[in-house]
């Protein structure tokens, strides 16, 4: 038993090692890549023409504000949004049709196309009705629950001027929180920039963050199209992966992609994150299986505080669960503020213990069921991603 006891303590050491050090590369590398973003310079020959398409199924959380910001774009070049529905009786569509004649200035048109392959997943049928229907040089892919501000194509398609750069992503946000559970989802989401920045730094991104993305349509020609992720649930992984593949590089863009999440139940949330974990865990099975070690820093300390404890350790062990739960507050705050630009988040930083318990269980759902929900659908993921259709 004491064996057993001391190496429980070196494991969660290292797991408190590791997380320190992750949220310190984080952080650093954030901040350099970030400022290194911040300075590219303008495209050297004017800004190129862009269609934006966005995929559509259902009404988001002020779904109307959403596609309207689309409609009012300060992009200083030529531009066209395809707001893509795979059903007409679809709710959005007459919500898009009302915002259409509200705003006829706007080069924007409503695509209805049913899916001609059932195994093809509905938002990559859209994406690719509406790569078909687009006249212009420059793709942006954007979700339905995306709040576009002042400069966010600018910033999606600026990296693309470098010939070296093939695919552009912003890290997404979750902003406007106002119930547990949206901010559950703020909190776990908000500081993916912090994951994604070592990466950045050191020109190694094999993937992208799917809620917006700007490539050349003769890089997706070159890397085969939107075709071969027709049944693929996470397209912007593998996008990002051909990308990787064909020898160009994946960008990171220095402001957040923000989604509008004001209100959300705990059930949602659940759905959510299992649906993010499992499809990890298909995609990424070692680094999956890893991911505890470098997550859960209250929750590896509290244990070894306990093991201590159990020892007759001096209650002072107690203070290190402490100082990883401040540890974790600073970094989300120091997140929300300079990068994700939510200051509304910091009156749930309360929450970041019930967050890590509530990933730990996600953690293991996700080994326990590959059944997940998405716009609707009961999906099964297989390996590498591959989705397919639960029957009723």
């Amino acid at each position: 038993m004491p064996v057993l006891l001391s190496l429980l303590e070196a494991l969660c050491l290292l797991a408190i090692g590791l997380v320190c050090l992750r949220t310190a590369a984080g952080h650093l590398t954030a901040w350099s890549v970030l400022a290194a973003a911040r300075r590219r310079p303008d495209p050297p020959r004017g800004w190129p023409a862009v269609s934006v398409i966005k995929p559509i199924r259902g009404l988001d959380e002020e779904a109307e504000a959403n596609l309207r910001s689309f409609l009012t774009l300060d992009y200083p070049g030529e531009r066209e949004v395809l707001f893509c529905v795979e059903e007409e009786r679809d709710p959005a569509v007459p919500l898009i049709r009302r915002l259409l004649g509200a705003h006829p200035e706007a080069n924007a048109r409503l695509l209805v196309r049913e899916r001609g392959h059932p195994g093809t997943l509905g938002k990559i049928h859209n994406m690719m009705v509406g790569v078909e229907a687009s006249l212009h040089p420059v793709l942006v892919f954007s979700d339905a629950d995306v709040r576009a501000g002042a400069g966010y194509l600018q910033d999606l398609v600026r990296p693309l001027a470098d010939p070296r750069m093939g695919l552009a992503f912003g890290a997404p946000v979750i902003a406007g929180a106002k119930t547990a559970a949206a901010a559950l989802l703020a909190l776990a989401v908000n500081d993916a920039v912090l994951l994604v920045a070592p990466a950045a730094a050191l020109q190694r991104v094999e993937g992208a963050c799917g809620a917006s993305m700007a490539i050349r349509r003769e890089t997706l020609e070159a890397v085969g199209g939107l075709l071969p992720l027709a049944d693929r649930i996470a397209d912007d992984a593998a996008l990002g992966q051909a990308v990787r593949r064909a020898g160009l590089q994946v960008a990171l863009t220095p402001s957040p992609v923000r989604i509008i999440q004001r209100r959300l139940s705990l059930r949602a949330w659940w759905s959510l994150m299992h649906r993010w974990f499992v499809t990890v865990r298909r995609l990424f099975p070692t680094l999956y299986a890893c991911y505890p070690l470098a997550e859960f820093g209250p929750l590896w300390a509290l244990l070894y505080a306990a093991a201590r404890a159990g020892r007759g350790a001096d209650a002072a062990v107690w203070l290190l669960p402490a100082a990883m739960v401040a540890l974790a507050a600073a970094s989300m705050a120091v997140a929300s503020l300079r990068f994700a630009r939510t200051p509304e988040v910091l009156r749930w930083l309360w929450l970041l213990p019930a967050l890590d318990l509530l990933r730990a269980a996600v953690w293991v759902a996700a080994y326990l069921s590959a059944e997940v929900a998405w716009r609707g659908r009961r999906l099964r993921v297989l390996r590498g991603g591959l989705a397919v259709p639960v029957e009723p």
